[in-house]
């Protein structure tokens, strides 16, 4: 999003995932019951977070890790300091913790409390901007809605709204 930016935050090979099926359909296929996975791309300091998806990086619900973005920047909203943990315990995935630091964020990849999911040595407090965060995460979610809106007209919003209901209150808010 930021040209300077320390952290990016991104999609690619976005599919729609037909409840009960494994199959990706393009995203004109959507319609407010489908998943939406791709590959989410977040990097900070140019290093690719890794572990995002379940079966490869392309294997990202939407759904899921932009609810945990929109939690993230609502829970870190006009604090000082904070902590957030995104741990699903779900395929062997790690935890995620979050903490804000006056202005500043780290990202920390650990051990689920929940699964046999193991942590990242290398993902230990790795530092970026509050501010270059929040900025990312509203510019991430509105390219994502523009894709999805362009490719779906009609279900885009009846999808956001099943799914991610604070995230159409944020659009709303941003436009």
């Amino acid at each position: 999003m930021q040209e300077n930016s320390v952290i990016k935050i991104n999609f690619a090979d976005l599919a729609v995932i037909k409840n009960g099926n494994s199959q990706r359909l393009p995203l004109s296929d959507l319609d407010k019951n489908s998943h939406i996975h791709g590959e989410l791309i977040i990097k900070i300091k140019d290093r690719g977070v890794p572990r995002l998806g379940y079966w490869g990086k392309n294997d990202v619900c939407f759904s899921q890790w932009i609810q945990e973005l929109t939690n993230i920047r609502r829970e870190f909203r006009g604090k000082i300091d904070s902590v957030y943990v995104f741990d699903e315990g779900e395929q062997g995935q790690p935890a995620f913790l979050f903490e804000r630091k006056g202005e500043m964020m780290y990202l920390s990849i650990v051990d689920s409390i929940l699964s046999d999911g193991k942590g990242e040595k290398n993902w230990q407090k790795v530092e970026f901007s509050y501010r270059d965060f929040v900025r990312e995460y509203e510019g991430f979610c509105q390219q994502f809605f523009a894709e999805i809106e362009k490719a779906a007209p009609q279900a885009a919003h009846l999808w956001v709204n099943t799914f991610l209901p604070k995230l159409g209150s944020l659009l709303a808010s941003l436009n």
